[in-house]
């Protein structure tokens, strides 16, 4: 996959701590939060989406009991 996915799920479990677009880009070295925001939409997309979930997604979805 194309997509650096530890840092999805590094943006995504920030949110999950309830830190706010702003300082998750703060904290991952960017200017805004529209990044943060695409990378973690894209985690909520996956863990709600029943096909070809990766061991990554599904270890996710265990870690945080995330009803589907």
């Amino acid at each position: 996959m194309a997509k650096n996915l530890k840092r999805y799920y590094q943006a995504w479990e920030f949110r999950q701590q309830g830190k706010k677009l702003h300082e998750i880009a703060q904290l991952m070295g960017y200017k805004s939060g529209e990044s943060p925001r695409r990378m973690i939409a894209f985690i909520d997309f996956k863990i709600r989406s029943k096909q070809n979930q990766s061991n990554m997604i599904k270890r996710i979805i265990s870690k945080y009991q995330v009803i589907i």
